[in-house]
């Protein structure tokens, strides 16, 4: 009997599925963060062997080589990566029956549970990715924070902070958004951000993305006018996907990352934008973890 694995190895955690080659779900385990540009490549070594010795553990005397093994990282799209990651399978044992792909192609996967389809992210960072019926790729945004990321919880976050140092200085009129991330930071006056910004890492400003929702909720014009932004970026990215890709029968957009998936003032704006512009599409919310949807692509090269 043949098996698959599914990774979703990530910056801060890494999950395991093992199925049957039907993709019934058998066990899944845990570990730390297997992303090499966050941790190095030994950890990611040891990260990834630990996550398939455990899995491996349940299907007994089976060789390594009847498992069908679908790895999702960060950067996997690119070649230079792929030969990272393939070195670390070679050295696990890990050199057949192996896909080796980035981790918006899993998450597009099990968000939708087809092959075909378009995901948008949106959490630290952001991006639009999409597959066609014939497997044809095209991508938008995921430059990261210092090139991109429009509309992740960094921008947002950034932006917010940024009307807050205008509005310190008059160049822009008052906002909400000074009380409330003051507030939230434990701070006492505008001055005290910069400190604060130097110190912090970019997840710990990107945290601060549910303060200038916080604030759109009260109808603070600034913090509307970030949300409305993210919003017409996702939408241009969406569309330059879109376009490239010419499905010629309906698909499902899916909604992910931790700012869609918790915070409907944007993912709403989105949603009607998505229904009235981009016809033979339907919005939807992932069906499946991204680690599954390794599964599915395994499966699917059976």
């Amino acid at each position: 009997m043949s098996y698959i694995v599914g990774i979703d190895g990530g910056g801060t955690k890494t999950i395991g599925l093992l199925t049957t080659e039907a993709g019934e779900h058998i066990t899944k385990v845990q570990a730390g963060p297997s992303n090499y540009h966050v941790v190095g490549t030994e950890q990611t070594h040891d990260v990834l062997k630990e996550i398939i010795f455990e899995l491996s553990a349940h299907v007994g005397n089976t060789a390594i080589d009847s498992i069908h093994f679908c790895i999702g990282m960060a950067g996997l799209g690119r070649a230079e990566d792929k030969k990272v990651i393939g070195q670390i399978c070679d050295e696990i044992g890990i050199n057949k029956n192996r896909i080796l792909t980035h981790d918006a192609h899993i998450a597009l996967v099990g968000g939708t549970g087809k092959q075909a389809g378009v995901i948008v992210i949106s959490g630290t960072g952001s991006i639009v990715y999409g597959v066609n019926e014939h497997g044809k790729e095209a991508r938008a945004g995921g430059w990261g924070y210092l090139l991109g990321d429009e509309g992740s919880g960094y921008d947002i976050a950034l932006k917010g902070l940024q009307a807050v140092a205008r509005a310190a200085d008059k160049r822009e009129p008052p906002t909400e958004l000074t009380h409330l991330i003051l507030k939230k930071l434990e701070l006492n006056e505008p001055n005290d951000l910069i400190r604060w910004t130097h110190a912090a890492s970019r997840d710990e400003i990107a945290q601060l993305a549910s303060v200038v929702f916080e604030a759109a909720e009260i109808r603070d014009t600034k913090a509307e006018k970030i949300i409305d932004s993210a919003m017409s970026e996702f939408a241009c990215a969406v569309e330059t996907v879109i376009m490239q890709l010419e499905f010629s029968h309906p698909f499902d957009i899916v909604f992910s990352g931790g700012i869609l998936l918790h915070q409907p003032i944007l993912a709403d704006k989105l949603q009607r934008w998505i229904e009235k512009i981009i016809i033979g599409s339907s919005v939807i919310f992932p069906k499946h973890e991204p680690a599954y949807g390794a599964v599915l692509l395994a499966k699917a090269h059976l």
